[in-house]
């Protein structure tokens, strides 16, 4: 297991204005990053790269330059839409090309599993046997192109809105959906602690990813107070994570320990970028030592 982090860790600036991806690459290897994982949802921004005719050299170049820096790419995040609510629509097109040109981009940078989310069927939310069927049904050429290029999808868990229930925020509707594919090199899980922490249920951290077991391909390491998705650094919120790295050394989890916290610092100025991705290779030190250390 090593530690890695998503491109978008300073990302973001105080206006919501994103620093180019290559500043990012940059930054992390500064800090010590060997390993990272590509933030595809770069592509949902109108005037990213990844949407014109020259996205292929667009991603030549970022893997040039990781070899340059000694930076690989373990995992990936594709672009995501409400599928239920853009259906049919040129919207839903666009995102599909884009998530296609994401998958055959993950493979370029080598990565070998790429983040998704399933989606909800708002007309039957609570009725987990149509939503199953139609995230099979939807992500089944995803698979496949996936397959094809020796990337696996790993699919992350989410949480319930106040006045909506949302498909796979239950940890069993996610095990359930990733035993469905049948394909247990090209279809997992990624456990988003952020996420589960804001699911009003009883189990804890360690107890999920208990269930999950070998399913679980990647994780996004990330804190809140319960409250809102913060993507926070983890100790900054509420998540108690002496049980939640415990739960990854139960279950032999041997993939990378990835943040995902581009909004701890966002309002840092540019040339302070770096003290966020410093100190989360501190933090992500602690928690490697927690995962190391003996079952109790």
């Amino acid at each position: 297991m090593e530690l890695s982090t998503s491109t978008n860790i300073c990302a973001f600036t105080a206006t919501r204005r994103r620093l180019p991806v290559e500043f990012c690459i940059e930054q992390c290897a500064k800090a010590g990053y060997k390993v990272l994982d590509f933030n595809f949802c770069i592509a949902m921004n109108p005037d990213s790269p990844l949407r014109g005719e020259n996205w292929r050299q667009y991603i030549d170049s970022v893997a040039e330059l990781s070899a340059r820096l000694g930076v690989r790419f373990s995992q990936s995040h594709l672009p995501y839409y409400d599928v239920d609510k853009k259906k049919g629509t040129e919207e839903a097109r666009l995102m599909e090309e884009l998530i296609r040109r994401s998958i055959i981009g993950s493979h370029v940078l080598g990565a070998r599993w790429a983040v998704t989310h399933p989606f909800t069927v708002y007309a039957h939310a609570e009725d987990e046997e149509v939503n199953r069927s139609a995230n099979l049904t939807y992500y089944a050429p995803h698979m496949e192109l996936a397959q094809k290029n020796g990337v696996g999808i790993a699919l992350e868990t989410d949480f319930d809105l106040p006045h909506q229930k949302i498909y796979c925020s239950d940890v069993g509707e996610l095990i359930r959906l990733c035993d469905a594919f049948d394909a247990p090199q090209t279809a997992g899980i990624c456990y988003d602690f952020g996420h589960a922490n804001l699911q009003k249920d009883k189990s804890t951290h360690r107890e999920k990813l208990n269930r999950i077991g070998s399913r679980l391909k990647a994780v996004h390491v990330q804190d809140n107070h319960g409250t809102e998705d913060e993507h926070l650094l983890p100790f900054f919120g509420s998540i108690d994570w002496d049980d939640a790295m415990a739960g990854l050394r139960d279950i032999g989890y041997d993939y990378d320990l990835t943040f995902e916290v581009q909004e701890f610092g966002r309002c840092l100025p540019a040339d302070m970028k770096h003290l966020t991705v410093e100190l989360s290779r501190a933090v992500g030190q602690r928690l490697l030592d927690r995962i190391a250390a003996p079952l109790t």
